[in-house]
């Protein structure tokens, strides 16, 4: 949950880097909440999708972070 918040406060500060499909204004920041949400998930659909290279690769860190975590914690448990 924290990793969510955090990735979403992130977004929503460097939020001029990214786009939004329908409209061109200032998105809130539980609309950056979601798309951190989506990631986290693994479900990578939302409105909002990155426009340079910098929102892609802090969108791949927060994946490789998820992924990670989860096959640490399944192999812990699988232990």
């Amino acid at each position: 949950f924290l990793c969510i918040l955090m990735f979403g406060v992130i977004y929503y500060n460097i939020q001029s880097q990214f786009q939004h499909k329908s409209v061109q204004e200032r998105q809130s920041l539980l609309d950056y909440i979601l798309l951190s949400t989506t990631i986290q998930a693994g479900v990578g659909f939302s409105d909002i999708y990155p426009n340079t290279n910098i929102a892609k690769i802090i969108m791949i860190l927060q994946q490789i972070m998820m992924i990670m975590t989860q096959v640490f914690t399944l192999y812990f448990f699988i232990l």
